[in-house]
Order: C-alpha cells, then structure tokens, then sequence
C-alpha cells in the first residue's frame, strides 16, 4: 500500500499545473503573513475614558485640521496694516480752497447785480425781493458748479451763509477753515476716529469772531473737508496674513508617537489625534489591500524568475523542488509570524530571537545559493510589515536585522564532510546577527544601555543557535520526504557498515576491492571538472552491487583460478555479465538508495559491447548479432555517471596488466577514451570536450600513482656478508 500512494505522489508532482498552483500558493501565503499591513489599526476608547495602555501612532501624517485650525488663527490675529498719508491735508486744503474760489467769483457777480439794482433806485420791499433772487440764483449756480467737487455734501444753508456774509466775514471764514483742517489733518486719522476728529475740530472754531450762521456753514465745510488720513493697506495686510499662514508649519503626528500614555485621560484632543492617525476608523479601505498585492505580485515574480532556474531541462516537469521551497517558505513565515506574537510579552526586541537565517540555509543547502539570496530579500520586506502592525506601518529595524540575518544564512555554507560542518555556518550567522543588532542599537544615538544592548546581543546569538539547529533537525525531514541526496546523506551511504557494502565485502570481495580503487578514482576526476566527487565516490561504491547475485562469474571474484564461464555458452556467460547492472539497481530500488546512486549503477556500462564473449561466440561460428551483446543501457545521463562509467573501465583494464608503466597506463587509458567516444557513449550527458580531456588526465595521473614502479630488493645476502657488513 505505500508503494501505491509513492507511485500516485510521483505522479502528482511529475504533473506541469502543479507548478503554477505552487506559484499561486507563495503569492497568497506571503499576501496573508502581510495582510494586517492593508488592515486598519483601531482602539476601543471613549471620551474621558482612562487609558489602559499607551497608545502609539502607527502612521506619520499631517493633522490637516489642526494645522488649518492654526493657520486661520494666526491669519486672524495679524493685525490690519495702515499708511499715513500726510500729502491728504494738503489736498483737502486746496479742496477747500477751490470751494471758495468759486464762492468768491459768485459772490462778485451778485454784488454787481446789487450795485445795478442801487443804480436802478428800487424801492425798499422791492430791493430786498431783488437780492434775495439774486442770492437764490447764485446758491443754485454755486451747488451747480460744485456739484463734482463736493458731491452735494454741502447744504444749501452752507452755500447761502458763505455768499451773503461780508466780505470779511468770508475771508476769516477761509482763513479758519484751511487752518482747523491743516491742523487736524496733520494727526492720523481712521475711519473709526473720523467723526471724532471731525467733532473736535468744529469745537476749536473760534465763535468770538464769527456769529452761529457762519460757524454752521463752517462746521459743514469742516465735516466735509476733513476725511481719513489713516487708511486700510488691502495689500500689505493681504501679504502680512500670508506670511503669518505660510510661518505655521504643517502638524505632523509621528509614527511611534505616544497620542496618550497608561492612565492618562482621554481628551478630546486625544480623540482627535487618534482619528487622525486611523485608530479610531474601523471602516475597509480597498486602496491599501490593492497597493500590498502589488508588492506581493512583485515579490512573488522575483522568486518565481529565480525557481524557473530550478526546472528540469529534460524530461516531464518535476515539482519536487517547488514543493521543497514552498515548505521552507511556510516555516519562515510560521516562524516570523510566531516572533512577532512574542512582542506581547513587552521585552526589547524580543523578536530578534526570530532563526530567519534557517530558511535561506536549507535554500542553500538544498536548492540554490542565489535563490536564497533573493529570498532574504524577500524576507526582509516582508517581516518589515509583519512587524510593522496594522496600517502599512514599516518596521524598518526588523526589516534590516532579517535582512543581514538571512543573508548571512544564505551566503556562510561552505561544503564539507561531517556534521561538524553546520558549526561554522552557526558562528557566522552568529557573528552578523550580533553586529546587526549592537548597529541597529548604536545607530539610534544617545546614552548606550547596557542591560538592554547585553540582551538585544543574547537574543541574536540565540537566533543564529536555533537556525542552526532548525536547519540540522530539518536535513533529514527534507531528505526523507524529497528524497534528496544531501551531502550528510552520502556519507552515511558510505559508512562501510551498510548493510549492502558488507554484503558486496563477504560475498563479492574482488569486487569490493575493485569499487574502492573506481571510488577513488572517479572522486578525484569529479571534482577535476566541478562535478560532485562526493556522489561519484559512494556511486561507486554502489555500482556493482548487482555482482553478489553471481559474484563467481565476475573474474575479480575467482580466487581458486576456476572460471565457470569456460563450461557454459558465451550467450549465458554474455546474459549473466549484462544482468548484473540491472540486478544492481533492482537490489538498490529495494534497499531505497537515493535515485541518483542506482541511475549510475544502472548506466555505469551505457550500451557498451560485451566483446570477450561476443568474439568467442563469434569464434565458435554460427549467426552473431553485435547488439546481442551490447548492454541495454541507458547511456550516461549526468557527468558523474560518464566519469564513473571511465573509472571503473579504466581501473579493470590497468588491473589486468602484468607490468605496468606510466606509458603503458596512458597508452591503454587513451585507448579506452577513444573507444567510448567512438561509441557515443558520452552522448546523452552534457560533458564536454574539454572536461573529458581533463578526466582523463586525472585518471592517468591517479593510476600512475595507484600503479607506480617499486623498488626491487635484492634477495637476503649472505650471513658472512651481513655479518662482514
């Protein structure tokens, strides 16, 4: 039954809309860790309610009404501007005095109407009838003549005294009048004080001299004459109002800011403040929800862009390592939603204990180091708003912390054997978390708190201790699930005490004997032309598993110098020699090594020709056929099956020589080399021209070193000659 759920697993994962799924499933895992950053932040308070806790601003914004508020009370409280303009006495004068010119040429045509009525010897009654016509003739003539100048402000009462009094009269009354409204003038004057000014002018006119007609007529002239010298400045008070709005600065309420600490009252200002900032509205805004989905669609391309390098170039559309990603995915977002749970427990930055570095590590490890880098990026926008609280505020020290702790997990790997291995790893995240947090602390400014630093020190070490542990404990979980072939993994595959190397050991050991010295041959190769020496070692190992079935038959196993071949057909001898790839990889399967190690056990011979058997079957007549005698293969698919595949023909053929030399090794090495090319062994594998030239090259120099010349000792000499020595 669990075979039947692998096979169905294998065949879910092989299927291409699997992949896009993945896709979808990081955007919206990533859009949900962040989605309180599109969510409004609100407190439940009342006017004069007693606050329970401090209440920080989440945003930084403008108090727009306040800051209206403030400018139009300063615009209000500038005071109106005013210019004295002493020029106005003087052009009320000549106002005056212009009045009087024409009263005066009035004046002499009426005395000379009144002279040709004395000339005529009117009659008394009549005369005076005559003169008042006159006088009404010349009140008309004046008001008409003054009619632009004075607007009709001054009464015909006025017009009549100033006409009919006598000639001294008028010329004091001038005299009085040009004086009163220089002298008044000369002060400054608004319109709120004219009336003032104009009532204490009147009251210096000197009624000694001049009788109550002529002091009327002077009052009108006065009230008339006399205006505001002290006027509004409509464009000097327009700019001083301007100036005093644009000298209020804007009221900026700052993310962080505490509106009301614990215990204090809550004001109306308070109220305010906290609806300005947010707090206070718990009505969805569609903006915010749409502005995080465009983030999170561009974060989500990045890492898209970065796993479409993972995709298998060849074959169907293997999802293993999307699903192996999404899984570290969810474990960071799990575990940078957790951290930021423990803020509630109100310890300085407690969320510095967060192992982010964990993720990019097993990335690393496991996938690829760029895709880890690019997912610390990723990591670090993201913890900036799961930090950050609700209403898209920033949290930008955990975003710098993640940030380098990341970085630090994706780029300190180095490979190498052994589990101590992860120890370097831990030292270094440790080191880069503890330097960001003593920077991010330092860069604040201020007085150094050594409680508070010891701790913030204690907590970053703490979380480069567990990411290394998390990335140890999770190995295994990866390893089993994915089936992948980690490194750790490898070298417990060539612990010597596995079962099928003991196995290979007690029933087959020429044959053991012979995949240590391919083992060591193909590693060095390997890792000559950056493949993975480690695989292509314990492969080795492995790939001729499949000769314990019939270890007798394989001439490395014949120590008694029998060789059953010689008593059956070079057809069953050719049938028991091609079967042992295939019973290898058989017994693999069941013993369920990695896939990669029985893919070079069951390619390790490619298509190659059987040619012992095929030219005895060919000497013993009959019909032969030459792919009769070739493996079924398949030909090497990865470098390291070719490179295991050389190795191990090269080591059988140097092997059989009686008396090798460095020039007989390269001569018979070259001539292997050949022979597969010729053969198109290397076809399906992606090894180059040049990477051949340089396995070979290893392989020479290995054997040269595995098969030098010795030293030949003589035989024992003499006693007499050792003695006489």
């Amino acid at each position: 039954m669990p075979w039947e759920w692998k096979a169905i697993w294998q065949r879910v994962v092989k299927r291409a809309w699997l992949t896009y799924v993945i896709y979808v499933l990081i955007g919206v895992i990533l859009y949900l860790a962040m989605i309180n950053a599109a969510l409004p932040d609100t407190v439940h308070v009342k006017l004069h309610d007693i606050a329970r806790y401090d209440i920080q601003s989440p945003v930084e914004i403008v108090d727009q009404e306040t800051t209206n508020n403030l400018r139009r009370q300063a615009s209000a409280n500038t005071p109106t501007t005013y210019v004295f303009n002493k020029d106005t006495a003087m052009l009320q004068v000549e106002k005056t005095g212009d009045i009087f010119n024409v009263l005066a040429d009035l004046r002499e045509k009426k005395q000379t109407a009144n002279d040709a009525a004395n000339d005529a010897h009117a009659e008394g009654n009549q005369l005076k009838a005559q003169q008042a016509a006159k006088l009404e003739d010349a009140v008309k003539d004046a008001r008409e003549k003054l009619k632009n100048t004075t607007g009709g402000k001054l009464s015909d009462d006025t017009l009549r005294t100033l006409l009919s009094v006598s000639d001294r009269d008028f010329a004091l009354a001038q005299e009085i009048a040009n004086s009163t409204i220089y002298d008044t003038m000369m002060d400054k004057i608004k319109w709120a004080d004219l009336e003032d000014a104009q009532n204490k002018a009147i009251r210096s006119i000197p009624k000694s001299v001049v009788n109550d007609d002529l002091t009327a007529a002077l009052s009108d002239i006065l009230r008339y004459a006399i205006v505001p010298n002290y006027v509004f400045d409509a464009q000097a008070t327009k700019k001083n109002k301007e100036d005093a709005v644009k000298a209020i600065e804007p009221v900026v309420i700052h993310q962080g800011e505490v509106i009301v600490k614990k215990g204090d009252l809550i004001t109306r200002d308070v109220l305010h403040k906290l609806k300005v900032v947010g707090l206070l509205d718990n009505h969805y805004k569609i903006l915010p929800f749409i502005s995080l989905a465009i983030l999170v669609a561009f974060c989500t391309m990045l890492l898209v862009l970065e796993l479409k390098q993972l995709k298998q170039k060849q074959g169907e559309p293997d999802t293993s390592n999307l699903l192996m990603f999404l899984c570290i995915h969810v474990l960071i977002v799990v575990l940078l939603e957790l951290a930021n749970l423990l803020k509630n427990v109100h310890v300085n930055h407690i969320e510095f204990v967060v192992p982010v570095a964990c993720g990019p590590l097993l990335m690393t490890i496991l996938l690829s180091k760029r895709l880890a880098v690019v997912y610390s990026i990723v990591a670090a926008v993201s913890s900036g708003y799961i930090f950050g609280g609700n209403s898209g505020a920033f949290n930008a020290t955990m975003a710098i912390y993640v940030l380098c702790s990341a970085m630090a997990g994706a780029l300190v790997w180095r490979e190498s054997r052994g589990r101590l291995r992860y120890l370097p790893a831990g030292l270094m995240i440790a080191t880069v978390n503890v330097l960001a947090a003593c920077s991010l602390h330092f860069i604040k400014g201020g007085s150094i708190h050594i409680l508070e630093l010891g701790m913030e020190i204690g907590l970053a070490f703490l979380s480069a201790f567990l990411a290394t542990v998390l990335t140890i404990g999770l190995m295994p979980f990866f390893e089993a699930v994915f089936n992948i072939l980690s490194p750790m993994k490898l070298i417990e595959l060539a612990n010597p005490n596995h079962p099928l190397l003991r196995k290979i050991l007690i029933e087959a050991p020429g044959t053991y004997h012979h995949s240590i010295m391919v083992a060591n041959l193909a590693e060095r190769a390997c890792e000559a032309i950056g493949a993975n020496g480690l695989l292509a070692r314990v492969a080795a190992y492995y790939h001729d598993v499949g000769k314990t079935k019939r270890s007798r038959f394989f001439v490395e196993n014949q120590m008694n110098g029998e060789n059953p071949h010689d008593k059956i057909s070079p057809h069953l001898s050719k049938t028991i020699i091609m079967a042992h790839p295939y019973d290898g990889a058989k017994m693999l399967k069941e013993a369920k090594i990695p896939k990669e190690i029985i893919d070079i056990a069951e390619q390790h011979h490619g298509t190659t020709l059987i040619k012992y058997f095929y030219h005895k079957a060919k000497e013993e007549g009959g019909e032969v056929l030459e792919s009769d005698f070739r493996y079924p293969g398949p030909k090497a698919q990865t470098k390291e099956a070719a490179v295991v595949e050389l190795a191990d023909s090269v080591e059988a053929a140097v092997r059989s020589m009686k008396h090798p030399t460095p020039e007989k090794i390269e001569a018979l090495v070259q001539s292997i080399f050949n022979d597969r090319l010729e053969d198109g062994q290397f076809d399906e594998c992606d090894l180059t021209m040049k990477e051949l030239y340089t396995v070979r090259a290893s392989l020479i120099e290995t054997l040269q070193g595995v098969f030098h010349s010795r030293i030949e000792y003589p035989e024992d000499l003499p006693a007499r000659k050792i003695k006489s020595g």
